[in-house]
């Protein structure tokens, strides 16, 4: 399982999956959840699920390099709306695991825009007339496209006034986008994780992978989920590290870093880069998903200290995705176990 997402009303969890489906769960009762109905279309792994502000629409992004946007107002027939082809690049992603196409997607708060992490490129999609979606914006984290690493991750901020977006591969890790006009995206700032002085750490890629981001409710803070901080050889082999780092956004065009929060590793050898990150609805709780299965609740009262608050158990492998229910009271993370969990966080 690639990606989970709540509707707006609590009522529905979608999955993705590198089996090509996008299944639906009933989780009106948290503790036994219903498939509700499996939808079929990709011709690759779904690595995406996004629903529209209003709950109509459902968003699936695949490696088949397109998305398609579900009419799931009637759960008995649901329809495809529409069909966003992305061009396919001439070089091949570098992100193992997703192995190039669309990573991620995100509405607007309006939901009158869907921007879409397509390989190298971030693509925002105009949807005010579903019959006819037409691309407005194409953006790179470089400016030469080659010298940019694949964008795996974007959000919109809740009030869609700044886009978000992380890569893998390039020094421009996290960057974040004036969107108040979404047809002329404006970088306002470049936001690299902080990597250790290990030469090797740097060499791979010149920074830090930022596999994903989220913004608090107010819009004030931002939360990116990063790769390697530090990669350290010798006899016994070699270890990683990753980490969840809280960025205050207050001003776009200077964010500053306010807290990070690592775990420690197992053993050498452990991986332990973050995969996945999202606040809690008030905001006062951040879980991440990790590469050596960890979901861990970190408390972010002070966004200066992030301190564990708990660890959820359950998933054997890699955690690709992790969402908060619109409520607060239940986290859903998925990963590479082929597993959707959900646990009660109140």
């Amino acid at each position: 399982m690639n990606a989970v997402a709540f509707s707006p009303d609590g009522r529905l969890l979608a999955s993705g999956s590198s089996d090509r489906t996008v299944v639906l769960w009933d989780v009106t009762d948290a503790s036994h959840p219903a498939r509700a109905v499996g939808l079929t279309g990709h011709h690759r792994a779904v690595n995406a699920v996004a629903f529209s502000p209003d709950g109509r629409l459902l968003a699936s992004g695949s490696t088949d390099w397109s998305v398609i946007l579900w009419d799931v107002t009637d759960l008995a027939n649901p329809t495809r709306s529409a069909v966003l082809v992305h061009e396919r690049p001439g070089w091949l992603s570098r992100d193992g695991w997703r192995q190039g196409g669309v990573h991620a997607v995100s509405f607007s708060p309006d939901g009158r825009f869907i921007a879409c992490a397509s390989d190298r490129t971030v693509v925002i999609w105009d949807l005010s007339d579903l019959a006819r979606p037409s691309r407005c914006a194409r953006v790179t984290h470089h400016r030469h496209v080659w010298q940019s690493g694949p964008v795996i991750s974007v959000r919109f901020s809740p009030d869609g006034r700044l886009l978000a977006s992380g890569s893998d591969g390039a020094r421009n890790t996290g960057v974040l986008w004036d969107v108040s006009e979404p047809t002329h995206p404006v970088r306002t700032a470049v936001i690299r994780p902080q990597a250790r002085d290990w030469p090797k750490a740097l060499s791979a890629g010149g920074a830090p992978a930022v596999h994903s981001v989220g913004f608090r409710h107010d819009g004030r803070l931002l939360a990116t989920a990063s790769g390697d901080l530090g990669v350290v050889s010798g006899t016994y082999g070699s270890w990683r590290q990753g980490a969840v780092t809280v960025w205050d956004v207050t001003d776009p065009a200077h964010p500053v870093r306010t807290g990070t929060g690592t775990l420690p590793l197992a053993s050498r050898g452990d991986t332990g880069q973050m995969y996945a990150v999202a606040f809690s609805p008030d905001g006062r709780l951040l879980a991440s998903g990790c590469e050596n299965a960890a979901v861990t609740l970190w408390d972010v009262t002070d966004p200066t200290h992030l301190t564990p608050a708990a660890h959820l158990t359950g998933h054997r492998k890699a955690v690709r995705g992790v969402a908060f229910s619109p409520d607060g009271r239940m986290l859903a993370g998925c990963g590479v176990d082929t597993t959707v969990r959900l646990w009660e966080t109140s």
